[in-house]
């Protein structure tokens, strides 16, 4: 019996770990989704069906587990038929790519104090196959005494990682030249980037005529966006969480690297606790692996070549697996290049 919620820790501790165990609670539940699934939502397509072993080939361990759960008698322990609207298969935001939390800083900062408030914070990127549709492509926590410029640092995005042209003097791309490489002494280029929280565009500052000054000037001379009203804010460095007004969920908006776009919104907010990391803030806790365009040629298998310059393809640059690559043959050099290359 347990008496304390100590107890009831080591208990699924010792479950979690014991691989037959843990077994055994999978099946049970996967099998439970299914008959749930065969008879609440009925259809033609089969599905893969989860066997249970047989109780005659189980191992004791798990027959004592496997009793001690038919002898709960909580009427909402078991899994009805009304749990089929609720039910839904994995996505892929689901999946996190981290094993441990990621530290991107070294809070907390010294005006933090014993009272200092947490920030939980969602970042979701439109789908490129529905730009209407969104999914969460990452989360993370910061201080409150930590200000909008962490957070943008932290986020995860692959537009931080695309690699500069190097174009000739008659403009044609020769080369490309990876950020931040061992033989590159100087400071990347800022690439720009503008957040707006409740109507105020915070810029980065690297500029006098940053992002949020372009933004106010196309706003301004567009016709139909006169109702909105936006209003210029310190630099995203200057801004700390502890002086904005935000809502709970109330989605935002961030744009960087000329049109690479986010959505955020603040999930929780609460006191630090003791048992909370005590420095490295901000925290990243859940990265989405992100996922690869498929190639345009068959469509079946995700694309491992950029083709540039191709003038075969129509298009630049045009994505292709490598069978398809292949099947297509190297490009003639004056014929089929348009001086660009691969």
């Amino acid at each position: 019996m347990l008496n304390s919620v100590d107890d009831l820790r080591v208990m699924l501790e010792d479950t979690v770990q014991n691989p037959a165990l843990m077994g055994h609670i999978m099946k049970t539940h996967e099998a439970s989704v299914h008959a749930i699934y065969e008879t609440a939502q009925p259809t033609k397509r089969k599905r893969k069906r989860t066997t249970v072993a047989d109780p005659d080939t189980e191992v004791p361990e798990v027959t004592a587990l496997r009793l001690k759960h038919d002898a709960i008698q909580l009427k909402c322990w078991p899994l009805t038929m009304h749990a089929a609207s609720f039910i839904r298969p994995p996505r892929q935001s689901d999946r996190n790519t981290l094993i441990h939390v990621k530290v991107a800083g070294s809070g907390p900062t010294s005006e933090a104090g014993a009272r200092e408030m947490l920030v939980s914070v969602t970042v979701y990127n439109r789908l490129s196959w529905g730009p209407k549709h969104l999914s969460r492509a990452s989360q993370h926590v910061l201080l409150a005494s930590q200000c909008i410029g962490d957070l943008f640092e932290a986020i995860p995005c692959t537009s931080n990682e695309l690699p500069e042209e190097v174009r000739d003097n008659s403009g044609a791309v020769t080369g490309y030249k990876f950020r931040r490489s061992e033989d590159d002494m100087v400071v990347d280029q800022p690439t720009g980037a503008v957040v707006c929280i409740e109507g105020v565009l915070y810029g980065d500052g690297q500029s006098e005529d940053d992002y949020s000054e372009r933004l106010l000037a196309i706003v301004e001379s567009s016709p139909e966006d006169q109702s909105r009203a936006f209003t210029k804010g310190p630099s995203m460095y200057d801004a700390k969480f502890s002086s904005l007004a935000v809502k709970m969920h109330e989605p935002y908006w961030m744009l960087h690297a000329g049109n690479c776009e986010h959505i955020f919104t603040i999930s929780a907010m609460r006191l630090r606790h003791p048992s909370d990391p005590q420095s490295g803030y901000p925290l990243t806790t859940q990265i989405t692996p992100p996922m690869c365009d498929f190639c345009r040629v068959c469509t079946k298998v995700p694309a491992s070549y950029s083709i540039v310059g191709d003038v075969r393809l129509g298009e630049s640059p045009f994505l292709m697996c490598g069978p398809c690559w292949r099947w297509m043959g190297e490009p003639k050099d004056g014929a089929d290049r348009d001086g660009l290359r691969r």
